[in-house]
């Protein structure tokens, strides 16, 4: 009789057991790759989708996602606005090639939420001498900070990064974007320019790009009745960390009344790095009278290297660049990669005043535009030893970025 209590109480749990599996499926949200590429991919919902399928949050839980299985799956909430309530939930998750995945909604222990490993980062120090700075979440400054004695800027500006790649730009008026070629996964950028020389190799990667006056690594600059204008900042900038964590990274640039020609304008540029990516992504807004300015973005063109645009899917496109273009002189490729194909290159001279040394991409007239910069060190992947592996992880990145997940 004791082992017929013991079975009923194996059928009764199996039964359970099995509702709660149907339940789980039934309140599921399927996620498909509809490309043939393996790829990391962060998902991104509104709170309002959260709290329409799952209204489960109290004070101690926070929502997140889990496989049919249980499994938790790294995510992070986002405050987008500041206001101090998260307006998003972003979450990153591999797939195979063609891979459908099903995944829940779930409440989260704050603790546990909190244990995801953190793989990308925002940093910006700012002390008075070097070595000593502390981060910032928000930062202001008028004309050239570098006229300023009393100000230490740690790696010149703000710095980001994630598991593959780091980038900084020159909170001055060059406004340059540089290149730190990563041979670790882990967030290594807020130790480096205050003891260490970042432009020597270590075990964590080094500064590979040498700038210059161009552009760099994909800045920004605004072309005007045949003139074309570096972004400064003289008269107003200011640095904001939005969000960083185990899935993404996103801070802002507001550049406030640059002077372009006879006119005023307000730019802002947002820059966001997700896991497992090669490349960041530029949000640019310009505010005021754009009338007949186009932005321009571009690659530095210091050494030798051959570069050919091509065409990805969906009138997508990119520009891959090859050659031993690095500081420590062995391979790199960097490439910008664009949401269409209707666009002008052009050279920056070799020298003179204003930016020089850049291939240049007009990426047209109005007032929002959206671009990629990706970088491949050879010192960070076998990929990378050759044009045509770089080239391939090009298109790639472009696939991924022209077919997003698709949630249904």
């Amino acid at each position: 009789m004791k082992n017929s209590w013991i079975l009923i109480g194996w059928i009764a749990m199996a039964v359970i057991s099995c509702k709660q599996e149907k339940e789980m499926e039934d309140d599921s949200i399927l996620l498909v790759n509809s490309i043939d590429v393996a790829r990391t991919e962060v998902i991104v919902f509104p709170r309002s989708e959260v709290e329409k399928e799952w209204s489960g949050t109290s004070g101690d839980s926070i929502p997140g996602l889990r496989t049919l299985a249980g499994e938790a799956i790294p995510s992070q909430l986002d405050d987008l606005d500041g206001d101090g309530n998260w307006d998003e939930l972003s979450a990153v998750i591999d797939f195979a090639p063609n891979e459908e995945k099903k995944v829940v909604f779930s409440a989260f222990a704050k603790a546990e939420q909190a244990s995801f490993p953190k793989t990308t980062d925002v940093h910006f120090g700012v002390g008075k001498a070097k070595p000593n700075a502390t981060e910032v979440q928000t930062y202001e400054r008028t004309g050239d900070p570098r006229e300023l004695d009393s100000l230490f800027l740690q790696m010149e500006g703000p710095a980001w990064e994630n598991d593959k790649v780091g980038f900084r730009i020159y909170f001055d008026p060059r406004n340059g974007i540089d290149i730190f070629g990563k041979t670790t996964t882990q967030p290594t950028l807020a130790q480096q320019g205050l003891t260490t020389d970042y432009h020597a190799q270590e075990d964590w990667g080094m500064d590979i790009l040498k700038v210059g006056t161009s552009l760099g690594a994909g800045s920004i600059a605004i072309k005007y009745q045949d003139s074309l204008y570096r972004v400064t900042g003289t008269n107003g900038a200011t640095f904001k960390t939005i969000t960083e964590g185990p899935v993404r990274a996103i801070f802002e640039l507001h550049y406030k009344d640059e002077a372009i020609g006879d006119r005023i304008v307000d730019v802002i540029h947002t820059i966001s790095i997700e896991k497992g990516d090669w490349f960041y992504q530029s949000d640019v807004v310009v505010n005021g009278d754009t009338e007949g300015m186009e932005l321009v973005t571009g690659i530095v063109d210091l050494k030798p290297n051959v570069g050919e645009k091509i065409a990805i899917t969906n009138g997508y496109s990119a520009y891959p660049t090859f050659g031993k273009q690095s500081e420590n002189n062995d391979l790199l490729g960097m490439a910008l990669i664009f949401t269409t194909d209707d666009l002008t290159e052009s050279e920056a001279p070799k020298e003179g005043a204003g930016i020089t040394q850049t291939h240049l991409w007009n990426l047209g007239g109005g007032d929002e535009f959206t671009y990629y910069f990706m970088s491949g060190w050879e010192a960070s992947d076998a990929a990378f030893t050759t044009a045509e592996g770089f080239t391939n992880e090009v298109e790639k990145a472009g696939l991924t970025i022209a077919n997003p997940i698709l949630i249904q």
